[in-house]
């Protein structure tokens, strides 16, 4: 009864270790002059360094691809040389740990940072954080507001309520105006001198999700940046209340919550936290 189970488990190890293997291969700095027995293969000499040179060739160009579509500020930023020089560097420096080439992009933003010849421009690794946090917000699901969850809003007290911002709904404090570059570099022909212009005005703090099938971003004023932070990370609505000055409008902010579809749901707390 217990030989199935043993050798479906046998089968998935060696599975595993025939793509670690692979991988291991991919990302060597120099090519094996054989097949390692793991990836369970007959070759060596030229032909197998053909092929694996193939691999590394067909896997270097898809992670481009990929990165082109993730980080169209960047991109535009570099410009197409630049940007597959930096996704070849990255392609090596940190391969996939997922198979999914959706995730190649994950930490790019590392990799920008890493580079010495581009600390001259300090903005692209924010910029590609921010191009990466639109682009995850396609794997997120939609908010579920329901009409009972603004009822609980108005009929119980804040100190008895949560809460919940969209899901992937994140916010990226930069020190440079990340939401005016992504707006300026959507453009065919990005303005350079009103880029130039932009880099001069300080740091935003950016508010991204997403809106049917359309992801945004928009830079907050300071007080509404630290109001949703506190959303997310305060016990309750009236601690978030405290947090923030007495001038802040939460009617209005609700109200363009709700439109916006910034609101997951309001959570009624079966006590308060104190």
């Amino acid at each position: 009864m217990n030989a199935a189970p043993t050798h479906t488990n046998a089968a998935t190890a060696r599975e595993a270790a025939r793509q670690q293997a692979l991988v291991a291969l991919l990302f060597a700095p120099q090519a094996a002059v054989g097949a390692p027995t793991a990836l369970g293969v007959q070759q060596s000499g030229g032909r197998w360094r053909d092929g694996l040179a193939a691999y590394r060739g067909n896997g270097r160009e898809h992670a481009r691809v990929a990165l082109r579509a993730q980080f169209p500020t960047v991109l535009a930023m570099l410009g197409e040389e630049a940007f597959d020089a930096v996704a070849a560097r990255h392609w090596l420096a940190r391969p996939p740990r997922r198979g999914d080439l959706a995730w190649m992009g994950e930490d790019f933003a590392d990799t920008l940072a890493a580079q010495e010849e581009l600390h001259p421009w300090p903005w692209l690794a924010d910029s590609a954080r921010l191009d990466w946090a639109l682009w995850d917000l396609q794997r997120q699901p939609q908010p579920a507001l329901e009409p009972a969850d603004l009822q609980r809003l108005a009929a119980l007290p804040p100190d008895t309520l949560r809460l919940r911002l969209a899901p992937g709904a994140l916010l990226l404090t930069s020190d440079w105006p990340i939401v005016t570059l992504w707006e300026q570099h959507r453009a065919p022909v990005p303005d350079a001198q009103a880029c130039s212009d932009a880099l001069q005005q300080g740091g935003q703090t950016a508010w991204v999700w997403r809106a049917g099938w359309q992801a945004h971003a928009v830079a907050l004023p300071h007080t509404t940046a630290r109001w949703m932070q506190a959303l997310q990370t305060l016990p309750t609505l009236e601690h978030a209340l405290q947090a923030v000055e007495d001038a802040f409008d939460l009617a209005a902010w609700l109200q363009q919550a709700v439109q916006q579809g910034w609101i997951d749901a309001v959570d009624a707390l079966p006590h308060s936290p104190g």
